[in-house]
């Protein structure tokens, strides 16, 4: 009689429990390992906010490679100068932008999601095309598809990548349209402004346009054509660019290098190119007020001279070690790297006037003149010097620059050369896209490399010599090294090199994958 009891009971025990598990909701018990602080779906709107402040591009090598500054140091800065191993471009921008903008299109399926999907397909270019202008062939096509099972993307060929980013600015700009809904005050550039961001696609597309211009012609050609026919920036309210708060860091602004206390000595030994200076100085450039300083030691302390005359700027890769008159050479102004509401221009209507002035010059368009485009151009680039903060303490100069300056500018100190050589106009045309886009040194190293202006003598030491430790004989390197990918993706990526016809020889640091290659639009 016991033992039947305690069956009896044990069975109703088990059949307790059993009843427990089956009501158990297993949601619930999920949702006990939830950060109740975090989200875990996204918000398009929060996200295309990041995507937005993630797209400037910055490399110190390209500021000095590009000779905006000189350094006289060795130690890190002799690789800042094209004489050492250059760091690639790095491949994070595919686990951080790229994948940003994955997850936000995902998110994106309503039939009135038009225009937030169109503005991810531009941005995404926006990185894409920095991305293979640097390095060349790289992964596009299967790229952020981790959770389609693709782990180890092929390297596109970088023609099948511009076909595509350019098909994709043409149908994202089409699609555009200002009845439908944006993401509004979560875009930092223009608060949804439609009209704006069909300038900003087609600004783009002539960029990228153009970049294929001896490469391409005929590709070149149809896209530039479309993309000023379709509107590109011409008014300062159509710049897209960021500004930054007193207490962030702006990523093209060099805050490392200079500091509002002065001492002899700044933090990385560089001031002001003689490149720079010079051509300042040559045609009386305005600018010079607004970006260069010497700051000259009265008593205990340090007080700017913005005189032009007093500016002197140190020739590239002919100083090692301390020069005894480092103190007399100009470096940059507090206007230029003061942190307070500082802004970084992604993309304006400077260059998008010289890209139209090109285009007349190649016989492509005719809807205006090269010299009126080079004008507006000008006129754009000396009053977008008016966004950044005043420093009273630099008083009378000041970020605004006068309108008559910039008119004496255009008649006297560098006026459009309308009688002279095809060579002769590009070369004045490529040295304002130097000027003018400041601080965006992955643009004014790609339309170097294209076109072959500014002219930079790299070999300075002692006269005409390639500077000591110099791998690649004193040459500006043309493109970026791969990320070492041998652990997850080497054979795709070997495949790439050998593609390109790059040398794969990893004992030569500086052709272990060709620094002194060229990419496919760049190859004569």
């Amino acid at each position: 009689m016991k033992m039947r009891f305690i069956k009896t009971a044990y069975k109703a025990a088990v059949a307790t429990l059993i009843g427990t598990m089956v009501s158990c909701n297993s949601d619930v018990l999920t949702n006990l390992n939830n950060d109740p602080n975090k989200i875990d779906y996204v918000i398009p709107s929060y996200l295309f906010t990041q995507i937005e402040l993630g797209m400037p591009q910055t490399r110190g090598q390209l500021h000095q490679g590009m000779q905006y500054v000189a350094t006289y140091k060795d130690v890190p800065d002799i690789g800042g100068k094209q004489f050492d191993y250059i760091p690639g471009f790095g491949f994070t921008i595919y686990s951080t932008q790229f994948n940003a903008i994955k997850q936000c299109m995902d998110a994106l399926k309503m039939p009135e999601d038009v225009n937030k999907i169109a503005l991810c397909r531009i941005v995404r270019v926006y990185g894409y095309h920095t991305l293979t202008d640097a390095t060349g062939d790289v992964p596009y096509f299967e790229a952020s598809l981790a959770l389609n099972d693709v782990l180890k993307p092929k390297y596109d060929t970088q023609q099948a990548i511009y076909m595509d980013m350019l098909k994709e600015l043409d149908e994202a700009a089409a699609s555009l349209n200002p009845a439908m809904p944006t993401f509004a005050g979560a875009d930092v550039f223009y608060a949804g402004d439609i009209p704006k961001w069909k300038k900003f696609a087609y600004t783009l597309m002539l960029r990228l346009a153009m970049r294929l211009s001896e490469k391409d012609p005929e590709t070149a050609k149809k896209y530039a054509l479309i993309a000023i026919n379709g509107g590109v920036m011409s008014e300062t309210g159509d710049i897209a660019y960021l500004k930054y708060s007193a207490t962030a860091t702006n990523p093209r602004a060099p805050y490392t290098e200079y500091q509002a206390t002065q001492d002899p000595d700044n933090a990385q030994g560089q001031k002001l190119s003689s490149t720079l200076i010079n051509q300042f100085k040559t045609t009386r450039d305005p600018r010079i007020y607004v970006l260069s300083v010497v700051w000259t030691k009265v008593g205990s302390a340090y007080v700017p001279d913005t005189t032009m005359a007093s500016q002197k700027g140190m020739v590239p890769g002919s100083i090692l070690g301390y020069p005894a008159d480092f103190p007399t050479y100009s470096e940059y102004s507090p206007i230029w790297w003061n942190r307070e509401t500082s802004p970084l221009i992604i993309l304006s209507p400077a260059e998008a006037q010289l890209l139209v002035a090109e285009a007349v010059l190649k016989g492509w368009y005719t809807g205006t003149s090269e010299k009126a485009a080079y004008d507006l151009a000008v006129t754009r680039a000396m009053q977008q010097w008016a966004l950044w903060p005043n420093v009273p303490s630099l008083s009378p100069n000041s970020s605004t620059i006068p309108a008559g300056a910039i008119a004496a500018y255009l008649a006297t100190g560098y006026p459009y050369k309308t009688n002279g050589t095809v060579a002769e106009r590009q070369e004045q045309i490529s040295t304002q896209k130097w000027l003018s886009l400041l601080g965006d040194d992955h643009e004014v190293w790609s339309n170097w490399r294209r076109t072959g202006f500014p002219k930079f003598n790299f070999k300075n030491w002692e006269g005409s010599k390639p500077y000591p430790g110099s791998v690649t004989g004193g040459e500006m390197f043309r493109r970026l090294p791969y990320p070492d990918e041998r652990a997850t993706n080497n054979d795709n990526q070997q495949e790439a090199l050998k593609r390109q016809g790059f040398p794969l020889d990893p004992s030569v640091k500086a052709q272990s994958d060709a620094l002194l290659g060229r990419v496919w639009w760049d190859k004569k």
